[in-house]
């Protein structure tokens, strides 16, 4: 499976060098006959976030895709008490000593998207299929594969984290497994909350600063069930509005189980630029509050 993949990225490697990302991302998102303008003179979210992919270079958004240099930000930010607990930290698979790991902990690549994998035991077949994920991801530029160029120049690395289990004495079902919040100019406006029901189906709700439902969604389901404010949801939103001081549209991950919060990352490019909003309008209504600079030239 691997090899193949290897080969499939070798492709869309080729494919950078062969055509300009601009022509590309108006192919893939359909918009052949829009012209280049619809990305210079964005309105939608969507528009937006492919805006930025084509045109910002900032090596503050480097720095914070990177999960293990967003740490230092974090700590600076808000605090070491909302990281994971960090195990280790590797440039190899061979260097892992997986001896003094616990029986539960989290393994993944810092520089990329898919990596991660939460290990429950430590027999040699486990230890060998996380070796072999990893070693894929390490050889991986996560920038060949999504064009988000904060993940072009990430030095990549393996970091072992605690497990947190946040579903430890709760309800599953109405239990969120992660919070994202899209901070616009500094202010948290809605954040997604993800949940997988009994059935392994994956439902999102939208809710705004007063936990409200929203009534649009962004590509799942919303969970039927009453889903009751979370305790630490307004210290939630605070730290996101502190982590997103200097950037004008971002999105802020979360984990929390009761009131205990713990950071996640932070998401730039969300989805690619490829949301998709029901009803669609709400592209357009979310792209009104990031206010854009517009591109005079390229």
């Amino acid at each position: 499976m691997y090899f193949l993949k290897k080969i499939e990225h070798q492709g869309k490697v080729l494919r950078h060098f062969l055509q300009r990302e601009e022509k590309y991302l108006l192919t893939t998102h359909r918009k052949r006959h829009c012209g280049a303008n619809l990305f210079r003179y964005p309105e939608s979210l969507n528009e937006k976030i492919i805006h930025r992919m084509l045109y910002t270079r900032n090596d503050l958004y480097t720095q914070l895709a990177d999960k293990y240099l967003a740490r230092d930000y974090v700590t600076q930010k808000i605090g070491e008490e909302y990281l994971i607990p960090l195990l280790g930290v590797w440039s190899r698979t061979a260097d892992i000593d997986y001896a003094t790991l616990p029986e539960k902990f989290v393994l993944k690549c810092n520089h990329d998207s898919g990596s991660c994998q939460k290990v429950f035991g430590k027999d040699a077949a486990a230890i060998a299929r996380c070796n072999k994920k990893l070693d894929f991801f390490l050889n991986r530029n996560f920038y060949y594969v999504s064009l988000e160029w904060q993940y072009k120049a990430i030095p990549p690395l393996i970091l072992a984290e605690e497990y947190i289990d946040i579903f430890a004495d709760t309800d599953p079902n109405i239990t969120p497994e992660l919070y994202r919040v899209h901070c616009f100019h500094q202010k948290a406006k809605f954040t997604e909350v993800d949940f997988t029901d009994a059935a392994g189906n994956n439902l999102t709700n939208i809710y705004d600063r007063c936990w409200r439902l929203q009534p649009f969604t962004m590509g799942q389901s919303n969970n039927p069930r009453d889903i009751p404010r979370p305790a630490g949801y307004a210290r939630m939103l605070e730290l996101a509005e502190s982590l997103s001081e200097e950037i004008d549209y971002c999105r802020v991950d979360f984990f929390m189980h009761k009131e205990k919060i713990w950071f996640s990352e932070i998401t730039f490019t969300p989805e690619r630029g490829k949301i998709i909003f029901s009803p669609r309008i709400w592209d357009y209504r979310l792209g009104e509050l990031w206010q854009l600079e517009r591109v005079t030239n390229n």
